[in-house]
């Protein structure tokens, strides 16, 4: 009888499992057909400093990275207006909304400097390049 009893619920058991497991590869077979991903970046907190001297600079490429869906919190001037190219900062230990934000601005210039204040997530200063880069 005991023998029964353990065949009647091994039976059910695969019975529900090969239901889950059909169940699942039609979903998986239906959704992957003429889907189309939208990889949407990390929000992160973002600072643009002007280090080019040109008007406006700040506002475009903050335009052009919300329009990107990141989050641009403060506009400002950079310490000096010198700065040979655009480069992004990040600012903390996870630098992967820093690497967003460099690729959707086409640099490969990263660079990690830490502050104690953790304001921003990001920087990104400005320089004479910036045209090509919010095309």
């Amino acid at each position: 009888m005991n023998n029964l009893v353990v065949l009647i619920i091994i039976c059910i058991f695969c019975a529900v499992a090969m239901y889950v497991g059909t169940t699942k590869i039609s979903v998986r077979n239906t959704t992957n057909r003429d889907t189309t991903v939208i990889a949407i970046p990390e929000i992160g907190s973002i600072e643009i400093l002007n280090g080019c001297g040109a008007s406006g600079a700040a506002t475009k490429v903050a335009d052009y990275l919300r329009a990107n869906n990141f989050d641009v919190k403060y506009l400002g001037n950079a310490d000096t207006w010198n700065y040979p190219f655009t480069m992004v900062v990040s600012r903390n230990r996870n630098d992967s909304i820093a690497r967003q934000v460099a690729g959707i601005l086409k640099t490969d210039k990263i660079v990690r400097i830490r502050r104690n204040d953790n304001t921003y997530d990001v920087t990104v200063v400005i320089g004479p390049d910036y045209g090509e880069r919010i095309q």
